[in-house]
């Protein structure tokens, strides 16, 4: 019954005011398994939001209790930590295609304002730094991403060009780019595999099919710096324009003709 966790006017407890009651903070986990239910119920709420899979739900609710403990030192709220423990576990099951922008604006969705510094912070003052994915990963996703653009595949349409032979050639030519651009210094990996997917873009036809801006949205980077990292990779670097066209959907389909 409702009245068994009623008290009236006991200031010893120290739920919050409902009229002239006070709620016993077991009754609504804010006690001291408070903070752990909060943030799971924020994990499996964000995670349904962006379809993710039940390992990654669980996989992030126990690095969640992992950090919950030192919150204070790394002066983060509850929900701050429950999106870096997604985060976290995105990383380690290699989903590289979301970062801190898709994490940041799911929270911010769900009602939670998060800065990216306060992630940033868990990160480099806990125990638990966030895997770092490989630059083949990292292309990867980026092409994955222009393959869902309806603009590019609209373009790739009207050029008549075999949209699966262009993105099987992208992705090779922008691993061979990342690979010779990653010593260069200056960038982290994420810059460096969308601008390698972007001057990769540059070398497979007539003309650039990926717009700068689309190819930075890939992995959350913002059109400044992709177009810093081109300049510098085309002056350290050969980024020659191979003009190594994939056949066309109608040279494709001419191949096939009996």
């Amino acid at each position: 019954m409702l009245g068994s966790f009623i008290t009236r006017g006991d200031p010893a407890l120290r739920g919050p005011v409902f009229g002239q009651f006070r709620l016993k903070p077991n009754v609504i986990g804010l006690g001291r398994d408070g903070p752990v239910l909060c943030c799971s119920g924020l994990i499996e709420r964000v995670s349904g939001r962006m379809m993710l899979p039940k390992g990654i739900v669980e996989n992030a609710v126990v690095t969640a209790r992992r950090l919950l403990p030192g919150r204070k030192a790394y002066r983060a709220t509850v929900p701050a930590i429950s999106a870096y423990a997604l985060l976290y576990a995105c990383r380690s099951a290699g989903i590289t295609h979301i970062g801190y922008r898709e994490i940041l604006t799911a929270y911010s969705d769900a009602g939670h304002r998060i800065g990216g510094a306060q992630l940033l912070r868990i990160g480099i003052e806990s125990s638990i730094s966030l895997p770092q994915s490989s630059l083949e990963d990292l292309v990867r996703a980026a092409v994955r991403r222009l393959r869902a653009n309806e603009k590019v595949i609209e373009r790739l349409d009207q050029a008549k060009f075999d949209v699966q032979a262009y993105f099987a050639r992208l992705f090779e030519l922008a691993k061979e780019i990342a690979a010779r651009s990653s010593a260069m210094g200056g960038f982290n990996p994420r810059t460096v595999a969308a601008g390698s997917v972007y001057l990769a873009n540059l070398s497979i036809g007539p003309k650039k099919m990926v717009r700068q801006k689309e190819a930075a949205e890939t992995l959350g980077m913002s059109e400044y710096t992709i177009r810093e990292f081109c300049i510098r990779a085309r002056k350290q670097i050969e980024v020659g324009v191979q003009r190594s066209w994939p056949a066309t959907a109608a040279t494709t389909r001419s191949k096939t003709s009996p």
